[in-house]
């Protein structure tokens, strides 16, 4: 075990390596081969699952829970900044998961990219997207983490604008990336307040204040020594870069706009990978959250899931109301967060990471047979796709926590809030649970049930096995961890929990055949319109969009104009200089004299004017 302790570096440099690789065979066409390509990143993505399995076990023998290894990176007057690895229960789990989900998605990625363009691009992407996201995971620290925080920005941005050449696809792109820019900067900010409160309350010299192992010392000092106002100022700057990652309201209107990515980029962004980062900051820097904001993140949480929820209800791209239902589900676990609940969080992550990951790559393939992902044009595709629907069932049946792993993280969140005689949010959680269920059935019944209403669907029947398998996987994965929750474990909540969903059942089944759902008019307006909050972010974009061509106009007429004219006054006294200087000896002996009279004139007069005055 110690093998993959001392070479850990090989998981993050792999993909690396593998991008050069890809990168040079194309540059000088070496070779064009799509499966070489798909092989190489299958293997080194390969290697880091086979390394995070190994630390995952090694990690959980006594004596060994923690393992750190720092070197100088660079000194800085009296600060020195350290780089190195940190190898513990967390980072093992979230490594992980990335490596399961990204090898099953690179893998499901060849059937779908094969008849597209941009095929070598778009696994140099997918491979420096893992280098980051491993690094990050691997931090030691907070300045080491903001930085593959900042890179892992950069390789979804890449993804999510992958069309580039579609104007929507490019805006969308660019909305993603300002929206991470907000969190990004609010990080950034929280950590430089972190080290201004070391240096000036405790004289640390070097980065262990930001050292994750030893940010339970630190904290307890600094909460002793500083004001709370400031120091609770950085954790809530903190907790903001983690509400942007992870689409907590209001940010998550970012989450839908990503959906313009290829739908595998869709799946490897909204499972364990991207909006999971912000989980995993919150649990890097437990020890600097004050119980005031805890319930911050349990109030947003509690928001979060069930607006959310209640948007994906009307919601009829199959794509946007997966992306509302994994900010809805993000909101859960940021409920145990809030709860004071690191396992039950990860447990909820790690059941939702399999279970969202098969609803998208099922949407892919439905994507690809039929060129529609609408809801309302789409039906009866169970008929000719029995194990699509399949599929679906399952990742359906997992989300709603009625069967499967999902009934084991929905009853294991319910018991703790329970537990914490927080009634308002396990009423929250119930009702969030219930429009899951309704929301992710309904799409199923219209999906897969009703007879298509669109005359105009094209039909693909090219049918892709490595689009197949990876689904078949996580199905697996999925269906595993429900035989965990014992039958003696459940109560009276379990089965509250369990009559909610089948009533939501019975409510969704209702809808479709009635083809109306039944809600108030206002309500459903409401859900059908996101709430009205993409309108709010068209106002602040249309508003800055002015705001610029104010200063556009600004630099054009008054900055520029001035340098004009100023150039102009400059151009024309040469003009009269250069015209004086003309070689005449004369003239420069008059002009001499006539200079010196006007000086003598003007010294005169001054002269007597002081003299008047006096």
């Amino acid at each position: 075990m110690e093998f993959f302790v001392n070479n850990i570096l090989l998981t993050m440099f792999f993909p690396i390596w593998i991008s050069l690789v890809i990168i040079t065979s194309v540059v000088f066409k070496i070779s064009s081969n799509r499966k070489m390509t798909l092989l190489f990143t299958l293997i080194s993505t390969f290697i880091g699952l086979i390394f995070s399995l190994g630390l995952f076990k090694y990690v959980r023998i006594p004596n060994t829970l923690i393992i750190e290894k720092n070197i100088l990176w660079m000194p800085f007057e009296s600060l020195n900044f350290y780089i190195g690895t940190l190898i513990d229960s967390t980072s093992t789990s979230f490594l992980m998961i990335l490596m399961i989900v990204s090898f099953l998605i690179q893998l499901y990625s060849y059937g779908y990219m094969k008849d597209k363009r941009g095929f070598s691009k778009y696994y140099i992407y997918l491979n420096f997207f893992n280098f980051s996201m491993i690094g990050l995971l691997l931090s030691t620290n907070l300045v080491q983490m903001y930085i593959f925080w900042e890179l892992v920005g950069i390789a979804s941005y890449l993804l999510i604008g992958f069309y580039y050449n579609r104007e929507d696809v490019s805006k969308s792109a660019q909305r993603v990336f300002i929206i991470n820019r907000i969190g990004d900067c609010a990080l950034l900010a929280g950590i430089i307040i972190f080290i201004y409160i070391s240096q000036i309350y405790l004289n640390q010299t070097n980065t262990d204040i930001l050292a994750f192992t030893n940010m339970d010392d630190i904290t307890s000092k600094m909460v002793l020594s500083a004001y709370p106002e400031i120091f609770n100022t950085a954790g809530i700057l903190m907790i903001i870069g983690a509400f942007v990652k992870s689409a907590q309201f209001p940010f998550h209107i970012w989450l839908t706009d990503a959906m313009k990515a290829p739908t595998p980029i869709s799946a490897l962004i909204h499972s364990a990978t991207m909006v999971c980062m912000g989980i995993f900051l919150i649990i890097r820097i437990y020890p600097i959250i004050s119980p005031e904001i805890f319930n911050i993140i349990l109030l947003f949480g509690a928001i979060t899931a069930f607006l959310c929820a209640f948007i994906a209800i009307t919601q009829t791209n199959i794509k946007k109301m997966l992306a509302y239902s994994t900010s809805s589900q993000l909101g859960l676990i940021f409920i145990a967060l809030g709860l004071y609940s690191i396992p039950v969080a990860i447990i909820y992550m790690i059941i939702h990471a399999f279970t969202k990951s098969i609803l998208f790559l099922s949407a892919g393939i439905i994507e690809k047979k039929y060129n529609n992902l609408n809801i309302n044009e789409l039906g009866n595709i169970r008929e000719n796709n029995f194990y699509l629907a399949l599929y679906w069932l399952i990742g359906s049946l997992s989300l709603s926590g009625l069967f499967f792993g999902g009934f084991t993280a929905k009853e294991l969140l319910i018991k703790t809030t329970h537990n914490t005689n927080c009634l308002s949010v396990l009423i929250i959680i119930l009702l969030t649970s219930y429009l899951s269920t309704f929301y992710i059935f309904k799409s199923y019944f219209l999906i897969f049930e009703e007879k298509s209403i669109s005359t105009n669907i094209k039909v693909n029947n090219n049918n892709e096995k490595s689009m197949n398998m990876p689904i078949i996987a996580l199905c697996f994965f999925v269906i595993i961890p429900g035989f965990i929750f014992k039958l003696s474990d459940i109560n009276y909540l379990c089965l509250i929990s369990i009559a909610i969903g089948g009533l939501a059942i019975i409510n969704a089944y209702s809808c479709y055949k009635c083809n109306k759902i039944f809600i108030p008019k206002l309500l459903y307006k409401l859900s059908y319109n996101e709430l009205y909050i993409p309108n709010v972010y068209n106002l602040i974009e249309s508003c800055f969009n002015k705001l610029f061509k104010i200063t556009i106009i600004i630099e054009k007429y008054i900055f520029e104009g001035v340098n004009i004219i100023a150039g102009k006054i400059t151009a024309k006294l040469s003009d009269y200089i250069s015209r004086i200087q003309n070689g005449n000896i004369q003239n420069y002996v008059a002009y001499s004299i006539f200079s010196t009279s006007i000086i003598l004139l003007s010294l005169i007069l001054f002269y007597f004017i002081i003299l008047e005055v006096n």
